[in-house]
This record gives structure tokens, C-alpha cells and sequence, in this order.
């Protein structure tokens, strides 16, 4: 904990940043190529390219998200601002928790609606699990789906957040930011 002007300020820790804005960018990026790629015919050029790069960079948001996860339980958030209610900062948390379970649904799904291999960054293939055109036009649904809401629940995340900074005038987003890109004052 750091004290500034006698308020306490807490942040994120840097792994837990590079985790969170990392995730964020594969996110936007894989929101914007995916639903861009309908915009694209299925033969021409660009669509295997978007498809390729969508699916390498998933691949590696896959990993990231796990690696997330999992040190979310090795480290000790900022506490939620003072002047939150019990049940705001229970909201806080239950929305928390589903972007989490969305992204892994948005991961799992993606991959289990491949009806086959994969390139790895043009470099390598990675086996399809499954090969049954039934399940994977299943997956595709529910892929498509949880796409849609992981757009819904990340725009709703941004304004909540951006709320916390302009109106609320805590530190909910400067907890997330580099120490390097925090104002002098504030650091």
C-alpha cells in the first residue's frame, strides 16, 4: 500500500497490468477480426489470413488467460473504493466473474467449433480436438454466441470504469495503469 496526500492508493501489480491490458488488446483485436471476417468470402486471401492470425493470437490468449487466472489467487487486489455499497462492490465482483467465465467459454468453444487444424503463426499446425461436423456446428453456435456477449459485458466493463474515473474521481483505473504512465502526483 502507498500513501499519497494521506490517501491510500493502491495498484495492481505489474504482471497482474500486463495480463489485464494484454488480454484487453487480444480481445478488441479478435472481437474486431471476428466479426470482421463476415464481411470477408470464405475463399478469398484476406479470410484465411484474418482466420490464421485470429486463431494464433487466441492460441496465445488461451495461455495468457490460464496464466491469468491462476495468479489472480497469488496476489492481493486494491481494495474496491470506500464509498462503494456492499452490494455495488458485490456487482463489481459478479461481473468480474463473468467476463472471466465468458472469456474461457469465447476460448473453449472457439476451438472446439474447428473442423480442422489450425497454423500456429504460418509456422505449425495444431490438431482440431474434435472432428465431428455435429459437435463443431454446435460449438460454432455457442462460439458466436458468447462472442456477442463477451462485446456486450467488455463495452459495459469500459464504461463502468470510465464512470469510476470521470464521475466517481477514485482509483479504479489508475490500479490498472503502468507506474510509468501515472501522473507524477498520483504515483
Amino acid at each position: 500500500m502507498r500513501r499519497t496526500n494521506d490517501m491510500k492508493t493502491e495498484y495492481y501489480d505489474p504482471l497482474s497490468q500486463f495480463f489485464h491490458w494484454v488480454m484487453a488488446v487480444v480481445i478488441i483485436y479478435a472481437s474486431i477480426a471476428g466479426f470482421g471476417m463476415h464481411l470477408v468470402e470464405d475463399n478469398h486471401p484476406l479470410h484465411s489470413f484474418l482466420s490464421i492470425l485470429n486463431m494464433s493470437l487466441a492460441t496465445i490468449g488461451a495461455l495468457i488467460f490460464i496464466a491469468r487466472y491462476v495468479w489472480k489467487y497469488f496476489r492481493q487486489p486494491p481494495q474496491l473504493p470506500d464509498s462503494m455499497s456492499r452490494k455495488h462492490k458485490a456487482a463489481v465482483k459478479l461481473s468480474h466473474s463473468l467476463l472471466y467465465v465468458t472469456m474461457a467459454v469465447v476460448f473453449i468453444s472457439g476451438f472446439l467449433m474447428l473442423e480442422e487444424d489450425y497454423s500456429f503463426f504460418w509456422l505449425f499446425k495444431i490438431p482440431n480436438p474434435i472432428s465431428n461436423p455435429d459437435i463443431n456446428a454446435f460449438f460454432l453456435v455457442i462460439h458466436r454466441a458468447a462472442c456477442v456477449s463477451l462485446s456486450v459485458l467488455f463495452t459495459l466493463h469500459i464504461f463502468a470504469v470510465l464512470k469510476h474515473h470521470f464521475f466517481g474521481r477514485d482509483n479504479v483505473l489508475r490500479s490498472m495503469t503502468p507506474r510509468s504512465l501515472r501522473s507524477k502526483k498520483q504515483a
